[in-house]
């Protein structure tokens, strides 16, 4: 049975790799944070060690890593993932960056005789937790393949979408609806309450309406209502998605009226203690900026 490992155990990282132990395979975890790393070994994992002890023990090895120099440095770097590969091993990106990133380790992967997934996941920690998460992976079909059963122990909803690269681009669309959604939900909660009109009694109105979103609900249900902002998703992690699919649609000369406008208030409250707080906290930016004018 091929051996796993995994990569970046953060919010989502760890439970995927956890969920990974369920399968029965023998799972490597590595992760800056040693915390984190004693948390998998706690569950059942084995501690990855280094990248290249990692590497050379894996059959897959997974990433799920926060920016976009955290995949190139762990791939391409001088004790990165490529250099300790070896011929027939499979790498797979969980990481939200961008097309040009995943082509380049791709292509320098391939150079190995290695083959490599761009496989971003959507459903946020709930459905790393439950295994139920939206994956979208670009990369031969053959390979997707062979590493769906592993895939499986992750997601509910799995979708090959093409060659390398596709899976960050249909995940880049997928958080710009995100970000909009973020800024509609946030805006209408506070208008609302502007305009005396309860919050627990605006949001089952509009949840069993067309207003109605997987975003608004999640972001009422699990945080505006109870007053805490503990990220899931940091506001800074979706100002840095917003910039790539800005950017993304930039490189295709396509206009992003709104997503220009939902990165731009992502990027001021990204400058605010607000950052590392979960993307529901728009909502209290969006108080504050209502504040603000007020006293003005």
């Amino acid at each position: 049975m091929e051996k796993l490992g995994f990569i970046g155990l953060g919010h989502m990282g760890l439970p995927m790799a956890r969920n990974l132990l369920k399968t029965g395979r023998e799972v490597y975890g590595l992760n800056r944070s040693k915390g984190a790393e004693q948390r998998f070994v706690e569950a059942g994992g084995r501690a990855g060690g280094s990248i290249a002890e990692l590497t050379r023990e894996a059959d897959v090895v997974m990433t799920c890593l926060p920016m976009p120099q955290d995949v190139e440095a762990v791939y391409l770097g001088d004790n990165g993932i490529v250099q300790h590969g070896k011929e027939g091993q499979v790498l797979i990106d969980f990481s939200t960056v961008s097309p040009g990133v995943v082509r380049k380790v791709a292509a320098a992967a391939e150079r190995k005789g290695m083959a490599f997934l761009d496989a971003p996941v959507s459903g946020g920690t709930v459905g790393a937790e439950t295994g139920t998460l939206s994956i979208m992976a670009g990369g031969k079909p053959e390979i997707f393949a062979r590493v769906k059963p592993v895939l499986e122990a992750l997601g509910q909803n799995i979708y090959h979408v093409g060659e390398v690269g596709s899976g960050t681009i249909v995940k880049l669309i997928n958080q710009l609806m995100v970000g909009i959604h973020t800024q509609a939900a946030s805006e209408a909660l506070v208008l609302g309450q502007q305009l005396g009109i309860d919050s627990d009694t605006l949001f089952p109105i509009l949840n069993a309406s067309f207003a109605q979103s997987r975003i608004l609900e999640r972001h009422y249900v699990q945080y505006v209502a109870k007053g805490r902002f503990e990220a899931g998703f940091a506001i800074k992690l979706l100002h840095k998605d917003l910039s790539l699919v800005n950017q993304m649609a930039d490189e295709q000369q396509v206009e992003l009226a709104l997503g220009r406008q939902a990165l731009s208030l992502l990027s001021e409250a990204s400058q605010t203690e607000l950052a590392g707080k979960d993307m529901s906290a728009m909502f209290l930016y969006q108080q504050s900026k209502l504040l603000e004018a007020n006293e003005g």
